[in-house]
C-alpha cells in the first residue's frame, strides 16, 4: 500500500487535474454516490465510453480492496494513465473510502452538494433521484471539470476542526438556552414590560439571574417567592444546562487553544489585533494551510466576503458579500474586527468607515464586514511572510 502525500503535493496535483478534466481521454473516472451499508459506482473511460454503469461497492475494506482490483483490471484494459474519483461528501461516511483511495494511488475529488444537485436535474431531465443515477451524475460532473479538492489533514489539524465543531455546537446550545428563557420562562415570571419582583429574581437560580437586565438582578430584600413546582423545575434544569454548557465551552476553548499552540501559525494570527488564542485556532481550523491557496482571491470566497452583485437588463442590484464559503471563519472573522476595534488606531478606522454611510441603518454591521475583511487580507500577509503583525503597519487612510 502506497502512503498518502501531504496535502501540499496533493493540491498541485488537484490543479493539474482539473485544468485537463474536460479535454483528457485517457483517464479512468469513477462516480460513487457513498451511503453507509454500501454504495454506488459508475465507471467511464474519460469522454469516450462508460465501462460499468452500476457497480455496488459494499463499505467495508474487504469491498473497498474488492473495487480496487476492479478498477485495476479496467485500467490495464484502457491503458488508462490515471484513475479519478469523485465523492459527494455524506456526513462522515466518505472518509475511510477516500483515504483508501488516495493510498493506493487514485486521485480523489469531492463535488459540491449543491452543484451535484443542480446537476442532476439537468443529466437527463427528469426529476427522479436514486443511486445510480447519482454516480452518474457524479461522473458527469467530473468531465466538466466542476470538482473540489479532498483535504485530509494530518494531525494537529484534523482535532482542532473536530474542535471547532464540537465548540460551534456548545455555542448554538448556549443559544438555545439563551432563547427559552427570554421566549418562555421570563414570560411565565410575569408581564415581559415589567420588571421582576424582587421575591421572584431572588428565587431564580444564579445563571438565570445573569441573564436579567443589570437594574433587576440585585433582586430586593425579603425571602423568595415559591414557584410552582412544574415552573421551578423547568426553572432549575434549564439553570443546569446552561451551567454544563458554559463549563463545556471553556474546557473546549482550553483544549483547542492547547492544540493549536504548536502550529507556527497560531503565533503569527495571535499577533494580529482582536485574534486571541481561541479565534486565532479557529482561523487555522477553517483556513487549514495557506498553501493550499494562490491568490488572496481564493481565501476570500472561502470565507464569503468576496463582492458580487445581480444584474438584469438595465437593472443592477446592489453590491454584496456573497456569504458563501465557510460562515465559522466569516464570524471569526467579524469577531476578531469587533475586538481590533478597541485599539485606537482601528477604531478611527471604523469610524471614518461609519462617516461614508451616514443614514443607513446598517452601517455599524457594514464597517465591521469591511474591517473583517480587511482582517483577512492580514492574515493572509502575516501567515504567508512568516512574519507577525506589527503596529508599525500603519491602516491605510479611509477612502
Amino acid at each position: 500500500m502506497e502512503s498518502i502525500h501531504p496535502n501540499g503535493e496533493r493540491i498541485k496535483r488537484f490543479r493539474e487535474l482539473k485544468a485537463t478534466l474536460r479535454t483528457q481521454r485517457d483517464w479512468l473516472l469513477v462516480g460513487i454516490d457513498v451511503a453507509k451499508a454500501a454504495a454506488v459506482a459508475q465507471i467511464r473511460l474519460a469522454h469516450t465510453r462508460i465501462l460499468e454503469r452500476q457497480v455496488v461497492l459494499p463499505m467495508t475494506t474487504t469491498g473497498f480492496t474488492a473495487f480496487w482490483r476492479r478498477l485495476e483490471r479496467h485500467q490495464r484494459a484502457t491503458g488508462a494513465q490515471a484513475i479519478i474519483v469523485a465523492l459527494e461528501p455524506t456526513g462522515t461516511y466518505h472518509q475511510a473510502l477516500a483515504q483508501f483511495l488516495v493510498a493506493h494511488g487514485a486521485d480523489v475529488v469531492l463535488v459540491d452538494n449543491h452543484v451535484a444537485h443542480l446537476n442532476r436535474r439537468m443529466l437527463d431531465r427528469t426529476w427522479d433521484k436514486h443511486d445510480a443515477k447519482d454516480a452518474a451524475n457524479l461522473c458527469d460532473l467530473l468531465e466538466q471539470g466542476k470538482v473540489l479538492f479532498c483535504s485530509l489533514p494530518d494531525e494537529p489539524l484534523a482535532s482542532l476542526r473536530r474542535l471547532v465543531r464540537l465548540l460551534r455546537r456548545a455555542r448554538v446550545e448556549l443559544g438555545a438556552c439563551k432563547t427559552r428563557w427570554q421566549n418562555t420562562l421570563r414570560p411565565a415570571l410575569g408581564p415581559v414590560g415589567d420588571p421582576l419582583p424582587p421575591a421572584v429574581v431572588a428565587a431564580l437560580p444564579a445563571p438565570l439571574r445573569a441573564l436579567l437586565p443589570p437594574a433587576e438582578r440585585a433582586g430586593g430584600p425579603g425571602r423568595p417567592r415559591a414557584l410552582p413546582p412544574g415552573l421551578a423545575a423547568e426553572v432549575a434544569a434549564l439553570a443546569a444546562r446552561g451551567t454544563a454548557v458554559q463549563q463545556r465551552i471553556a474546557a473546549l476553548e482550553a483544549t483547542l487553544t492547547w492544540c493549536a499552540a504548536p502550529l507556527p501559525a497560531t503565533g503569527l494570527l495571535d499577533s494580529l489585533p482582536g485574534v486571541g488564542g481561541t479565534l486565532a485556532a479557529i482561523l487555522v481550523a477553517e483556513i487549514g494551510e495557506i498553501t493550499w491557496y494562490t491568490k488572496f482571491s481564493q481565501l476570500r470566497k472561502l470565507a464569503g466576503l468576496d463582492i458580487i452583485r445581480l444584474q438584469s437588463g438595465q437593472w443592477a442590484g446592489t453590491a454584496r458579500i456573497s456569504r458563501c464559503g465557510r460562515p465559522l471563519l466569516r464570524w471569526a472573522l467579524y469577531q476578531a474586527a469587533l475586538g481590533a476595534s478597541r485599539t485606537p488606531a482601528w477604531r478611527a478606522k471604523r469610524t471614518a468607515l461609519l462617516a461614508k454611510r451616514q443614514g443607513d441603518p446598517h452601517a455599524f454591521f457594514k464597517a465591521n464586514v469591511e474591517l473583517a475583511a480587511k482582517l483577512l487580507r492580514l492574515v493572509w500577509g502575516v501567515w504567508r511572510s512568516g512574519r507577525p503583525y506589527t503596529s508599525a503597519r500603519a491602516l491605510p487612510p479611509a477612502a
